[in-house]
């Protein structure tokens, strides 16, 4: 291979092959010293147009997904990824270590404290990985590394390819014969036949520990493969329990197996008193934006305000994420939570009436402690994780909450309420996509579910797309034709599309349908600023005020609105008020830096500006950053401003 891929990537060696494609280690010549990384190729369909249109679409949605697990430090960073050649590539992370299927070689048996350790280890790596709604599918030693620079395992070979090739490959059966090989002891018998749940990776990781344990030869081990057969362990000095635990992670019937990961961890932690597992990677999860934080492209940024969540539709919640940013006015603001369904069609089932009586009381933790309890002893009670995942998501637990809608989708359970669920907590996490998916979902399901609408919009428009957001809020408005929210969010994105108007129009219907609504006036008032009404945004902003003296963001884009006019020292009193009521208010200090600099009052630009600095710094905010220290460059002198 003499070219560079996507003229950038230099060959080094092959790593492995099959039908599907190849695996190269290649070096990134756009970096210094060159790094090496892992490059891995899937061949597309070059015989139908619309085959590979549809397969690229797949391919870089799950490319999306697989780029969140880079925040879990035990699994490679997605790199990069791209087309070229009718190949896909993924670039990831290269992982300096030793493989298990190496260590197999030469140590073919181990303790059974060496398997516990292995297995908690890999559990606590896919419990967070299926948190994200995603499946591995190709859990095998050879895809296990222990990384040399810390002696951690680090889970590699995501089956993003194996999930798609069976569309990619003219057949079901070309695609099972591509991944014939000394693996396929590890496939679970749904997989086999196309079928991946969570519980797929369980019953691989299942059969690597009955591997070790055991020390039987992949030939050994392809005779227990999809049969309930316990002979393995006859001569195997070990825990019962453990073997226990192993039989239910290879059980032929999904139904019969273990359903979550933590689950597993929490009968493997039994074997060991006062050790804790199962606990999920949080520190490693990209933080969330903080509401008001600057996009990071602009020089002077215009604030828009949150919607509240509807009294008139107390049985769900709405995802409401709207943005807004001078010349762009986009805004974001999540009102997430969750739905309460009445728990009476349960009869006898005391533990789940009990369970809703400690939420009624607010009592989430004796609630969430009900519901795992109901969890353990019916493992199949899609109910209980659909509750119980409310009681996460309350309780701000987003991957756990994740993790349960996941399970309560895969058994079946509310649903179009699982799905919308799901997709608050994956645009909280960042998943736009996946949010996106899950809503379509509820339409599909339930196609006169407004909520499912709403929030579909909300991310579309935050996506940047609010053409097609403006049909989602059109649609919900013809259901809902006294949705106050829909005319709120459709409002702001009439406005990003240049169409202020009809902005004002439906955000003056919003007020109409909630007079005292405070965010309706602000957000007219911002539609109305960018016709060039600076009047008419003063009068809105004044009544938002009025309706909630100690909101900052009315304050600041009154401010905006009078230095439109010409009153700097309007301006900066209303900055002021928004600081005090706010004093990390990174927006309000730097235009009030910038009014300062208008009024030629240097020493104050200079100190607002390098508090801007600093608030945007410990936000991680580079440009915002940016446009701080670039004001501050203007200036005569400008002092020490550090990140």
């Amino acid at each position: 291979m003499e070219r560079l891929l996507n003229q950038r990537y230099q060959f080094i060696k092959t790593l492995g092959s099959n039908q599907l494609g190849q695996t190269h280690l290649v070096g990134d010549t756009h970096l210094p010293g060159h790094p090496r990384c892992v490059i891995k190729q899937l061949k597309l369909p070059g015989n139908n147009p619309k085959t590979l249109e549809f397969s690229l679409i797949l391919l870089n949605k799950k490319a999306e997904a697989l780029k969140s697990l880079g925040a879990h430090p035990q699994i490679p960073k997605l790199l990069d990824y791209f087309e070229e050649s009718q190949s896909f590539y993924l670039v990831e992370e290269f992982v300096i270590g030793t493989c298990l299927r190496k260590q197999l070689e030469s140590q073919p048996q181990w303790s059974e404290t060496q398997v516990v350790s292995l297995l908690e280890e890999v559990l606590q790596i896919l419990a967070f990985v299926h948190s994200r709604g995603l499946i591995h599918r190709s859990i095998q030693p050879s895809n296990l590394i222990r990384r040399k620079s810390d002696d951690r395992l680090v889970l590699t070979g995501f089956g993003i390819f194996k999930e798609i090739g069976a569309q990619v490959m003219r057949s079901q059966q070309q695609l099972l014969q591509a991944q014939r090989n000394g693996s396929v002891v590890y496939v679970s018998p749904e997989q086999d036949q196309g079928q991946a749940h969570f519980n797929s990776d369980l019953y691989s990781l299942g059969m690597i520990g009955i591997q070790l344990l055991s020390g039987q030869s992949l030939l050994e081990l392809s005779t227990l493969r999809g049969k309930a057969n316990h002979d393995w362990c006859d001569g195997v000095k070990a825990n019962p329990e453990l073997i226990r635990i192993l039989n239910k992670m290879v059980a032929p019937d999904t139904k019969e197996r273990y359903q979550l990961a933590t689950s597993v961890l929490e009968d493997l932690s039994s074997l060991q008193p006062g050790k804790v597992t199962g606990h999920l990677v949080r520190s490693e999860t990209p933080p969330l934006v903080p509401q008001g934080q600057p996009p990071e492209e602009t020089v002077s940024y215009e604030e828009a305000t949150p919607v509240t969540p509807l009294n008139s539709w107390q049985a769900k919640r709405y995802l409401l994420p709207l943005m807004v940013a001078l010349g762009s006015l986009i805004l974001l603001v999540i009102a997430l939570g969750s739905s309460r369904l009445s728990l009476s069609g349960l009869g006898n089932q005391g533990r789940l009436r009990e369970a809703q009586g400690y939420v009624e009381e607010g009592n989430l933790e004796e609630a969430l402690e009900s519901y795992s309890q109901t969890i353990a002893k019916q493992p199949q009670k899609g109910e209980a994780y659909y509750h119980r995942g409310l009681i996460h998501q309350d309780m701000e637990n987003l991957e756990a909450a994740l993790e349960d809608f996941t399970q309560a989708i895969l058994l079946e359970s509310h649903l179009s309420q699982s799905y919308y669920q799901r997709g608050n907590i994956r645009f909280e996490l960042g998943d736009r996509q996946g949010a996106i998916a899950d809503y379509t979902e509820v339409i599909e399901l339930d196609p006169s579910f407004v909520p499912a609408y709403v929030n579909r919009g909300s991310v579309l428009s935050d996506l940047g797309d609010d053409k097609e957001a403006i049909l989602d809020y059109t649609e919900a408005l013809e259901l809902e034709p006294t949705l106050g929210a829909a005319y709120l969010n459709r409002c702001l994105s009439w406005s990003n599309v240049g169409d202020q108007d009809r902005a004002i129009a439906d955000c003056t219907q919003a007020i109409n349908l909630e007079p005292t609504d405070g965010f309706a006036y602000q957000n007219r008032g911002l539609a109305r600023r960018k016709k060039q009404d600076f009047q008419g945004a003063i009068e809105d902003y004044n009544i938002a005020i009025r309706l909630d003296p100690e909101d900052p963001v009315p304050y600041h884009n009154r401010g905006l609105t009078r230095l439109d006019l010409g009153d700097a020292q309007g301006a900066i009193a209303d900055f002021t008020r928004a600081i005090e009521r706010k004093p990390d208010f990174a927006l309000a200090y730097y235009d009030r830096g910038l009014a300062y600099m208008k009024q030629k009052q240097a020493d104050k630009a200079i100190s607002d500006l390098e508090k801007t600095a600093q608030l945007c710094s410990s936000m991680g905010r580079v440009g915002c950053y940016e446009d701080a220290t670039y004001q501050l460059d203007q200036l005569p002198s400008t002092g020490n401003v550090t990140p």
